[in-house]
């Protein structure tokens, strides 16, 4: 017998679902109508194509909304929980202190935003390697904020240590086949790659030998942070240099050399 509370409860969702959909629809409607002024010159240049690049950029971000509400609505159901729980601050929901995990969110926060813009520094100039290590800094941004190799991908059957390598071996991959070799920054990737690869050895070691206390998750925590840091300022001056080249896969030594 279906409770009344529960009823409500899923009129309440459902109902929010519209709602949402409804004006995101309305917002992307909207946007058909906003023009560029018309004294602009790469209005009146490529005005055509201006207005097709917003509307997507409005279209995705309603797109990626909605799926991430429906899921929240699946997932919800289906675990019996209630779906605000995937907006709310997880301080917030687990009621402890606004300081609880700060550290933890800044470094996923830079890893993040430094990856978004090392991809788009490697896309806008079409450098492949800036673009794969864009691509994989934003990745470990996710993995570290969304806890994908500690407590998602184990639900699935995969063991924590299989996307540590993957990610490793993607990291070797980029230093050693990518990177373009005139970087002047490449003991920074060195001393960052040192320092995770010790975060995740104290990692294993903690769950191979547990110890009492919060010393050797704090050792854990601190070494990765620095290591996130120093990586976010190479990803930085990587994509600064090669948004200065401008031209893709252009190596300043091959330009000065005269063979």
């Amino acid at each position: 017998m279906v409770t009344t509370g529960t009823m409500q409860a899923e009129f309440s969702a459902a109902d929010l679902a519209a709602v949402v959909i409804w004006f995101q629809w309305s917002s992307f409607q909207s946007s058909k109508r906003i023009a560029m002024p018309e004294n602009n010159a790469l209005n009146t240049k490529h005005s055509g194509e201006w207005i097709i690049a917003w509307r997507l950029v409005v279209l995705a971000a309603t797109a990626i909304n909605v799926a991430m509400l429906l899921a929240a609505l699946f997932i919800a159901q289906i675990r019996g929980l209630d779906a605000w729980i995937f907006y709310r601050d997880p301080s917030a929901a687990a009621e402890v202190g606004f300081y609880t995990g700060w550290i933890s969110s800044l470094g996923a926060s830079l890893w993040i935003g430094t990856g978004a813009a090392t991809l788009f520094a490697g896309l806008l100039t079409h450098r492949w390697d800036c673009t794969f290590l864009g691509g994989l800094t934003l990745f470990l941004g996710l993995d570290d904020l969304l806890l994908i190799h500690e407590d998602v991908l184990p639900i699935v059957g995969i063991p924590e240590i299989v996307p540590m390598i993957v990610y490793a071996a993607a990291g070797l991959f980029w230093f050693f086949r990518l990177r373009r070799k005139t970087f002047d920054g490449t003991i920074v990737f060195v001393a960052a790659g040192f320092l995770l690869a010790m975060s995740a050895s104290i990692d294993q070691l903690g769950e191979l030998f547990p110890t009492p206390g919060s010393a050797a998750a704090i050792a854990e925590d601190v070494v990765k942070e620095l290591g996130i840091f120093l990586w976010a300022a190479g990803a930085v001056g990587y994509a600064a240099m090669v948004t200065r080249l401008g031209r893709p896969w252009v190596d300043p030594a091959e330009t000065n050399s005269t063979d």
